[in-house]
Formats: C-alpha cells, sequence, structure tokens
C-alpha cells in the first residue's frame, strides 16, 4: 500500500477514501491469511475489482471510468511509471481466499 494525502477541504474526496477504506476492513481484514505475501496480493485483487465497480456516488461510473476520463481531459495528470495490474491478479486473489477459508480459526 502506498500512502497519499487528500486535498485540504474536499470533503467529497476524503469520503470516497474513508469509504473505501471501510470495504477493505469489512471485506479484506475478516480474513485470516498464512502470509504477508498473501495478504498483498488480496489487497491488490480487492483494489482492482473495487475501480472497475460502477458506484453509485460516482453517477453508476467506475473509478477507472472516471479517472480515464480525468486523463484524457489532462494528459499532465498521468504517472509515467505506472504499471497496469496483471489481468490474472484477482483470480491469484480469490484463490488465496479460498485457501484462507481452509486454515482453523484461533477460539477466542
Amino acid at each position: 500500500m502506498q500512502h497519499h494525502k487528500t486535498r485540504h477541504y474536499r470533503p467529497k474526496t476524503n469520503g470516497m477514501v474513508e469509504r473505501f477504506n471501510g470495504r477493505v476492513q469489512r471485506e479484506v481484514l475478516g480474513i485470516i491469511l498464512n502470509s504477508h505475501t498473501g495478504l498483498e496480493i488480496v489487497l491488490r485483487g480487492f483494489n482492482v475489482a473495487y475501480n472497475v465497480r460502477r458506484q453509485r456516488v460516482l453517477n453508476w461510473l467506475s473509478p477507472e471510468m472516471v479517472l480515464r476520463q480525468r486523463l484524457e481531459a489532462d494528459t499532465a495528470l498521468a504517472n509515467p511509471t505506472y504499471k497496469p495490474p496483471s489481468p490474472n491478479l484477482i483470480k491469484r486473489a480469490l484463490r488465496i481466499v479460498s485457501d484462507a477459508k481452509e486454515i482453523s480459526h484461533p477460539h477466542s
């Protein structure tokens, strides 16, 4: 993960970040994984899946669609070092999550 700060006085952006963090907490962090590498793959897979899902708050566009529109409007926003995720990342993440269900959970 990388830490990014939002712009000051932009509650809409901050709300989007908090909503994403809440979904990660509910859907990903409750899974017991047996390695840090597995967690990284699951988080990256979740991020890819989240970014292609259409969302009501974005007028039924996905975050990826909104980003593409912004980049078309202003190409200076593009990160020249960006590398798109591997096409099989979601499959790898789902396989790790499936295997995690077989790990015995500690009794509390």
